[in-house]
């Protein structure tokens, strides 16, 4: 943090608005702002509140066909810069003088709005990944950089009349990594070097990732020399410890029947997953030899995947061999969630990876252990740029949903 600034402090380097009839330049008028980013979501949008003063906004005629640019950054810190469509004006209200009005604009990434009027109706043969390239830059009208994971297979897909966030998600979901065995694709937008991209990758590979900021909660901020008050996790919740149900239902042993088009035969093969296999926040399973014996040792008929076999008359997907892995992982993925508010940094993002320490609450003035569950190494999966008014304080936080899965250590 910059000398003589407190953690949480903002500084607006750009907010624009321009059209073919001119441009607005409205960072002396900016009031608050929300800014979502999640790896779940193919797009970033956010919410913009500024005080027009001389009615600037009405002078220059917002209609739609607007792009909105806004860069900030905490004192000190990167720059986080951003390219919006503007897609409505909303919430106008008088603030009691003749001269200024309160505006909200409501903004979206580009490739949302060419994503209303720009349908796919095409047949694919070829990687799942090539495809994701082809929508990227031919349909979505992208200019922002694609980072991809490479798939294994060719296939034959047919998008009849959908959008291409649609298609994207359409394809991604039989996607076969050639690197990590769950094969549990996202296709979103994130920012890299402070500039919007676009990612189609796993989330096992996020999760092998840098730790690009580490936080603690401490009882009383700066209690320890070790702890730095902008790491400092300002509250947290926990929306879901563990869901046995959910392990059940898509992890352990699984059964992968395949049908033979050509003969009209079956064939079941059950597969023992193991969620440790995958790469997680942490190296340890929540199933401990008691939970395996009750639930999945002992299942006559495990839950069953039925798919088409893969023949010469029909590319090879390695969808077959995948399926058990894939619905293990995303069982796995679906415990040890966690939401934390921390001081704002324009460097964090979705797909992070982070560090998080919470302290065992055994009393108040004995916190240098972590709570284990609580603990380590999680994917932001979700971030909330939250810029409150000028007088707030802190003004700029982040609200982070983070997913670990595996625990630290096993049971």
């Amino acid at each position: 943090m910059a000398d003589g600034y407190n953690p949480g402090d903002i500084i607006i380097d750009t907010l624009t608005v321009t059209s073919s009839r001119g441009t607005l330049d409205l960072a002396a008028s900016f009031v608050s702002s929300s800014i979502y980013e999640s790896i779940f979501t193919p797009g970033i949008v956010g919410d913009i509140v500024v005080l027009d003063t001389d009615d600037q906004l009405g002078q220059l005629k917002l209609t739609g066909d607007e792009t909105v640019q806004m860069s900030f950054k905490a004192p000190g810190g990167e720059s986080a810069n951003y390219t919006f469509a503007l897609h409505a004006l909303d919430d106008l209200k008088s603030t009691g003088s003749q001269k200024s009005k309160m505006y909200t604009l409501k903004v979206v990434s580009e490739e949302a709005l060419h994503a209303k009027t720009n349908y796919i109706q095409k047949s694919y043969n070829s990687t799942i990944s090539d495809m994701v390239k082809d929508i990227h830059q031919n349909y979505m009208k992208s200019q922002k950089p694609l980072d991809v994971e490479e798939t294994k297979g060719k296939q034959k897909i047919i998008i009849g009349h959908h959008n291409p966030f649609k298609a994207a998600d359409v394809v991604r979901r039989r996607g076969i990594s050639s690197e990590n065995k769950s094969s549990a694709f996202l296709f979103f937008e994130t920012r890299s070097g402070g500039n919007q991209t676009f990612k189609f990758t796993t989330i096992e590979k996020l999760f092998k990732g840098d730790i690009v900021k580490s936080f603690q909660q401490s009882d009383a901020i700066n209690s320890s020399i070790m702890n730095k008050t902008d790491n400092n996790i300002i509250s947290y919740e926990v929306p879901k410890q563990f869901s046995a149900t959910d392990r059940i239902e898509t992890g352990g042993k699984r059964r992968v029947t395949t049908f033979d088009i050509r003969t009209h035969t079956y064939k079941t093969k059950d597969i023992t997953t193991d969620s440790t296999q995958y790469t997680t926040g942490g190296n340890g399973s929540y199933d401990s030899s008691t939970f395996k014996s009750k639930y999945f040792d002992g299942a006559k008929i495990p839950p069953q995947a039925m798919i088409p076999v893969d023949t010469s008359q029909r590319p090879v997907t390695n969808i077959p061999e995948q399926t058990a892995d894939q619905q293990s992982f995303l069982s796995a993925l679906m415990q040890n969630a966690m939401k934390i508010r921390v001081y704002g940094d324009a460097n964090l993002k979705a797909g992070d990876m982070v560090n998080a320490a919470i302290p065992n609450k055994l009393s108040t003035t004995n916190n240098s252990d972590t709570d284990p569950l609580l603990s380590g190494k999680f994917l932001v999966s979700r971030i909330h740029h939250e810029i409150g008014g000028a007088g707030e304080r802190p003004r700029y936080t982040c609200v982070m949903e983070l997913l670990k899965g595996n625990l630290e250590e096993g049971v």
